[in-house]
């Protein structure tokens, strides 16, 4: 049986530009995958969907990987590096996230209500 499933991403210590960005989130199953039903948390940075095969075998309940995985949905305001440049460029704190959307090509990033900027890659959406 193919079961659908909501994470949800929670702010950490640090989020970081690279690909290789493990966030803090958690997961719950949900009966239908539709953004409009998704109640985010006044802690929850976003969220995505990825369903899951269930299967019972000898009563042993065996999950699957998961599979169908959305973009994410990140609550914030998307910007360009453009942007970012012309409302950070003149403070030196900022100069780090500037330089890694250069090197590692990120067009786009989202700015969470947390202060924290993070890549949208082409399946994310900002809403």
């Amino acid at each position: 049986m193919l079961k659908h499933y909501v994470e949800y991403l929670y702010p950490g210590i640090l989020f970081s530009i690279s690909k290789a960005f493990k966030p803090n989130s958690s997961f719950s199953e949900i009966s239908e995958r539709d953004v409009s039903k998704v109640s985010i948390s006044e802690n929850c940075i976003g969220f995505r969907f990825f369903d899951r095969t269930e299967t019972v075998l000898d009563g042993e309940i065996l999950i699957g990987h998961r599979k169908n995985i959305s973009g994410w949905y990140y609550k914030g305001e998307k910007m360009t590096i453009e942007q970012v440049k012309e409302t950070y460029g003149n403070d030196d704190n900022f100069r780090i996230i500037i330089s890694s959307m250069e090197c590692n090509d990120v067009e786009f990033v989202v700015k969470t209500r947390f202060g924290q900027f993070i890549p949208l890659h082409y399946k994310d959406e900002v809403i």
